[in-house]
């Protein structure tokens, strides 16, 4: 019989458990396509309903500022990419302008009644954690919903024997 030694495996990192993304032509009826997208990903992502419905509508606040206010002058205005990031009870959803230019935040107070320019204040109230970032493909805005799960077991480890 040989003496063998048995490594203990730390704490470990989460990690995604998942990272899908899909680029959309910067024209209005593209928002509804990305909602749709995002839809069926959360679908098979297991996302609880209520959870997926507030990203859908985070989502088209997202799009729709970025369609809307993307310069015209450009072969392909307003194109922008959808990433979303699934960890264990939380998700990230990402917009990003295909041509990477900067969002542009602006202070702004939305008439009550106005149709239009409601877009951040919701992603305010209804987002965990929501801004901009900066990527090596260039920068955008986020977004993070939070849902209760039981935490995942620990990992099991192997009973130490004498003589071990």
């Amino acid at each position: 019989m040989t003496k063998r030694t048995v490594s203990v495996p730390g704490p470990r990192r989460r990690l995604p458990l998942r990272r899908c993304s899909s680029r959309f032509i910067g024209r209005p009826e593209s928002i509804q396509e990305a909602r749709d997208w995002l839809a069926r990903t959360l679908c098979v992502e297991g996302v609880p309903s209520e959870t997926a419905d507030t990203a859908l509508l985070l989502l088209s606040e997202l799009a729709s500022n970025n369609v809307k206010h993307a310069p015209k002058q450009t072969d392909a205005p307003g194109d922008f990419y959808v990433r979303a990031h699934f960890f264990h009870g939380r998700v990230r959803v990402e917009v990003r302008d295909a041509h990477g230019r900067r969002p542009v935040l602006r202070a702004v107070t939305p008439d009550a009644i106005a149709e239009s320019g409601h877009g951040l204040v919701l992603v305010n109230a209804l987002a965990d954690r929501w801004g901009h970032y900066q990527s090596i493909l260039g920068p955008g805005m986020f977004f993070e919903l939070c849902w209760d799960v039981p935490q995942p077991v620990a990992p099991v480890l192997p009973l130490q024997r004498k003589g071990w």
